[in-house]
């Protein structure tokens, strides 16, 4: 069991290092993750985006989102 927590967190660290923009916050009724990865390169090989901000936050991404269209 020791072993299979200590991998996990060992998995997220590298990931989380290895990350160009990583942000999770958990709210009281939902959560928001954001990954990029990887650091270091002109371009991101994958972005990874789970449910939604809240606040602030959140309308100034849906002005970001209608800006690029």
């Amino acid at each position: 069991m020791y072993k299979l927590l200590s991998a996990i967190f060992l998995i997220l660290l590298v990931a989380g290092v290895l990350a160009r923009s990583f942000d999770l916050s958990v709210y009281q009724d939902g959560y928001f993750l954001h990954y990029e990865f990887p650091r270091y390169g002109n371009d991101t090989w994958f972005e990874i985006t789970l449910g939604q901000r809240q606040g602030l936050a959140a309308v100034i991404d849906q002005v970001k989102s209608k800006a690029s269209k």
